[in-house]
């Protein structure tokens, strides 16, 4: 099989890492040993994965000089206790790119010029590079938080959220090829009920259950209780997950969740999701749903059901 390799361009776009730096890397501290033809240096699979390693052991404050001579195993130590340090309690939230972070930039600038192809190839690419939990944790969630941060102080249109949704099923599409695997009776039904049209939480949801090797199926937003519920019974899934609005719900969401709740099949468990009004938590709670405050609860649920996070 002829070896797959890549030019300095492409690698710096794989990367995230400048022209300059890889090249610098190489001359200065021998961090990264290309090959070379006649005309430019080539790189394999193999030193782009060791560039993202050190690209992001330098992201967290760590010198190119000192990380050089490390082998990958020892970048993956000082990367793994990075992120454990900072989602540690004294640190208080877990680890995530700011806003600032190249990821996130690139993704901005995107979707500010409304360019859903240079959205999809982005994400696409950190999907290629990136660990499937990490990406959701690192990028996906940081990026939906961003979003509906803007849109919610009117700085982003409703165009731009829907073109970063439809992003972001794409990329759901591509986990679940990558991580699902096929176990009958594990199957996790994704939703929202009619009237609910805020798909980020349970898209979030999905894209956790997928990398964690359970098998999903992702029926979208908006369907009334009849649809969702003769969905669950024709792919006798073992669980419902439905999203619900963050800061409130209308009487007419709560009553779809009821209808829901009450028809479903005993064997089916029901999670909820995304709701912080505490008048709409005690209704959810008088039904058999199971409330989920956040997402390391929904982790710790998925690993009781098979998942490997």
């Amino acid at each position: 099989m002829t070896k797959i390799t890549y030019p300095i361009r492409a690698v710096s776009k794989l990367t995230g890492i400048t022209i300059d730096n890889l090249r610098a890397w190489e001359r200065r501290y021998q961090a990264i040993k290309p090959s070379r033809n006649d005309r430019e240096r080539l790189y394999d699979d193999a030193d782009v994965q060791r560039l993202i390693l050190l690209r992001q052991a330098v992201d967290r404050g760590h010198a190119i000089r000192k990380l050089a001579a490390l082998s990958n195993p020892e970048l993956e130590q000082i990367n793994a206790r990075s992120v454990a340090l900072s989602a540690s309690p004294e640190a208080g939230v877990r680890a995530v790119p700011q806003a600032t972070s190249p990821e996130l930039k690139v993704l901005q600038d995107a979707i500010h010029r409304l360019d859903y192809g240079d959205i999809d190839r982005e994400l696409n690419r950190l999907a290629a590079v990136a660990a499937p939990r990490d990406l959701v944790h690192h990028v996906v969630i940081p990026l939906m938080t961003e979003v509906g941060d803007r849109w919610y102080r009117g700085d982003l249109s409703i165009a731009q959220e829907h073109m970063v949704s439809a992003a972001l099923r794409g990329l759901l599409g591509s986990l679940v090829r990558r991580c699902t695997k096929v176990r009958p009776g594990t199957t996790f039904l994704f939703a929202t009920t009619k009237g609910e049209r805020h798909e980020f939480g349970i898209l979030c949801a999905a894209m956790l259950a997928a990398s964690g090797g359970l098998r999903i199926a992702y029926l979208g937003v908006d369907l009334p209780s009849s649809e969702i519920l003769e969905a669950a019974q024709r792919t006798n899934a073992r669980v419902l997950v439905l999203g619900m609005k963050a800061a409130t719900s209308g009487k007419d969401s709560l009553k779809e969740l009821a209808r829901v709740a009450e028809k479903l099949p005993g064997s089916m468990e029901l999670w909820v999701g995304g709701i912080r009004s505490a008048n709409v938590l005690r209704e959810i709670k008088a039904t058999r749903a199971v409330y989920l405050s956040d997402f390391d609860v929904f982790e710790k649920e998925l690993v009781r059901l098979g998942a490997s996070l």
